[in-house]
Formats: structure tokens, sequence, C-alpha cells
């Protein structure tokens, strides 16, 4: 009954699943005996004819008593000690199981080999072999789930915690964070890859990517790196305005600081601004966007990252032409509800905007369409479509009360189709 349960991919799998299982089977079996039997007795001695029937006068019963007494009891033993016993298996880890460290932060899972081999986004293990993952977290709590192992674990900043589980078939599942991290965190998954043993020790030793990195050039590593470290959320290459200021011509550049003074964008600038952001906040941008990325870069990746900004001197090309043609072609399959989604998606505004009411850079997008508010200069509006219009092109006309003028301009790079597509999802997002 209700078997819908993920894939069985580990040893103790089936276990948990039992004892899920009897748990759920034994609830609808009292649930329907119990309302089954309320509703039985109010047809039974409902007012019938316009006239009261007398029920019957029960004084009670000794064995009625004991048996609804004692029946559950024995259950609820029996299920926690069983419980127990398949919860002190899953945390009595095998002495011979090799370790992987897992780093959470938002919103990425890391991992750190034995060999020392490191991935982003996608553990790799053996088969038949039991595997121990130590975690801890950079930022916030987090929460590692391989639902086809039935294993999950609290991942907490400054804190090691821990869980194993033996994978009994190869193949690809899903891993997903269970513990709410910020505006992202549906999006903070990896995947888990079982091999077989060959094929894993093939895996594990072999470095090629790393070996590939080392024989790049530090800027063309720095370019791979401003993708991977999500550098291009915040910083264009072609000039524009983003959350963060462009790395187009920015190295050499003397910049103005929030405090007043000036800087010249030379290493030791870069270097900092990397490492601690909120040293030195560039006029008109707001403080406390970029998160500090000491101790997750190594000094050669962050020699990488300088090199490459300071080999932006003319603006690059967002996309290859051919990948540029196949989503115009997808999206006009689309509804305009579904394109709207995707530039929410694409186009920065899911790194301001929430779709669940929570606050981030900008107000969030639920229940905005229609809505109306107070603006920073004492006036009111109503997010109607020329209202939101307006904000997409021209946001630092209306700022609303409580936000900072972060948001930059689209002009230029959203169509009138595309506002059009995009104002249709916001008026799905209630």
């Amino acid at each position: 009954m209700f078997r819908y349960l993920p894939e069985q991919a580990s040893d103790f799998a089936h276990k948990v699943d039992w004892i899920n299982n009897l748990i759920t089977d034994i609830s609808v079996f009292f649930t329907v005996a119990i309302v089954g039997s309320m509703i039985a007795f109010a047809i039974i001695w409902r007012k019938r004819d316009g006239k009261d029937h007398e029920t019957p006068r029960i004084e009670g019963s000794h064995f009625l008593e004991a048996v609804w007494t004692i029946v559950p009891t024995i259950i609820s033993i029996y299920v926690a000690a069983y419980g127990y016993v398949i919860f002190d298996e899953m945390r009595d880890i095998p002495e011979d199981a090799p370790t992987v460290n897992v780093t959470g932060q938002m919103w990425r899972w890391d991992f750190l080999y034995p060999n020392g081999k490191k991935t982003t986004g996608e553990l790799v293990v053996p088969v038949d072999e039991p595997v121990k993952l130590l975690m801890t977290s950079r930022d916030v709590l987090h929460s590692f789930f391989i639902p086809a192992m039935r294993v999950k674990m609290d991942v907490i900043p400054k804190q090691f915690t821990s869980l194993w589980f033996r994978p009994v078939k190869t193949g690809e599942y899903r891993v997903f964070c269970t513990e709410y991290c910020g505006r992202d965190h549906s999006s903070m998954l990896a995947s888990l890859r079982v091999l077989s043993k060959a094929d894993y020790e093939r895996w594990l030793n072999d470095r090629s990517d790393e070996a590939k990195a080392a024989r790049m050039k530090p800027a063309d590593l720095g370019k791979e790196l401003y993708t991977q470290k999500g550098c291009n959320a915040c910083h264009s290459l072609d000039g524009s305005r983003l959350v963060g200021p462009s790395f187009l011509k920015l190295y050499g550049k003397e910049e103005a600081l929030a405090d007043g003074t000036t800087v010249k964008v030379d290493e030791n600038y870069l270097s900092s601004s990397i490492t601690n952001p909120n040293a030195q906040i560039v006029a008109g941008f707001p403080p406390n966007m970029m998160p500090s990325f000491a101790g997750q870069v190594t000094d050669d990746e962050l020699f990488a990252m300088i090199e490459f900004i300071k080999s932006i001197e003319e603006p690059q090309q967002a996309a290859p032409a051919a990948v540029v043609q196949e989503d115009a072609a997808a999206l006009a399959a689309m509804s305009p509800e579904q394109r709207g989604k995707r530039i929410y998606e694409t186009k920065l505004c899911i790194t301001c905007h929430s779709l669940d009411g929570s606050p981030l850079v900008g107000p969030t997008f639920k229940g905005l369409y229609g809505k109306s508010g107070k603006l920073a200069d004492g006036s009111t509006y109503v997010a109607d479509e020329e209202y939101i219009r307006n904000s997409v092109y021209d946001p630092a006309s209306k700022v609303v009360e409580g936000f900072a003028p972060a948001m930059p301009s689209f002009q230029g790079q959203l169509s009138e189709e595309d506002v059009k597509d995009l104002i249709e999802f916001l008026k799905t997002v209630k």
C-alpha cells in the first residue's frame, strides 16, 4: 500500500522502507477502522422518521479497554525498537570506509577525495563499498540528502557531521539540500554517480582535468572560474551594469569608493575584493552583496582570476550564435508565462527578487502584480504593466521604499516582447 518511495540503492534502504511502510500501513488501517466505525455508528443511530432513537447504554468493557491500550503499546514498542536498531546501524560507520570531505555553501556542494581529487556538484563512489562523508558548511545551515540511499544529515558551519552508506547498484542519483538556506535553496543540487570498482579506480586516479588546468594560461583558467564561481551573475564583460561593477577595462582604472576615497584597480585591490569584498565598496553599489571567496579559491586560482580580469579590454560575446539560435527556437514554442519565467531565471532577476515573499536586494515578486506601495520619495505606486515596464528600463526613477537603487537598466537587453512575457509570468506569482 502506498509504495511510492524512490529506488532502493543502498544496503539498508530496504530496512528503512520496511519500517516506513509498516508505520504507513498501520496508520491507514487504524484510520479506516476508527473513522469507518464513527461513520457506521452515525448512520445506524441517526435520527429517522422525525423520531429520536435511543442508543444502547454501554457501561464499559474491560476487555476492549485492555485491547486498545495493550495493542498500540506493543506496536509502538516494536516500531521504536526496530527503528533504533536501524538508526544505530546507520550511525555505525565501518572503520575501513574511505572518507570523502563534503563542504556545503550557498548554493553548491564541493567534494574532496582521499587522494586530493576535487569535484563540485558531483559525488563519485564505488559500488558495494562503504563510503563515509565528513561534512561541514562555509556559511549557513544546510542538509545533505540522498533519497535513493536513504541518508540525510545536517551540515553545520564550524562543525563536522558525518554519515555513511554502501551503494548496491551502479547508476546516477540526485542529491538535495533539505534545509532552507536562502533564495536559491531549491537549486542547491548535486549528483551521485556510483561506478564499478574498476571504473571508480580509473576515475579517481585520472588527473587529466588538473593536468589540463595546469597547462592552461592563467587568463584562460580565470575565464572558466568566472563561470564556475558564479562571477558572471554580478559582473558583466561588456560594460553593462549588473549587481557589481563590470570587468570590462576594470584593471588600471581609478575607482571611486563609497567612503569618498579613490583606489587604483591593481592586483592588490583585485585580490582584496575577491577575498574581502566589503573592505572597499565601489560608489553606487550596495554593500554586503558579494560573498567572500577566502578559503574557496587557491592562490593559483586567485592569480588566474586576476589575470582574466586584466585581459578584458574588449566587450566579450555572451554566447555563441548557435546557442542563441537554439534558444530562440525553444522560446518560440513556450507560452508567454514560460518565456517570462526563463527571463527571470537567466537575466539575473532571480539574484535580487524572490518568489516566496522573502526580501532580497529588491522587492519580492510574490503577489507583486497589482500591488500598491510606497516609493523612496514618499509617493505611491501600483505595480501594473506600465510600472513594471518602467522598472525594467528605468529602475532608478521609482525606487521602492526600504530598498537601495541597485538594479541596472535592461534597456537594450530586453525587448518589448520580453517585458510583456516577464509581466505575464509575474501575474502568475501569487
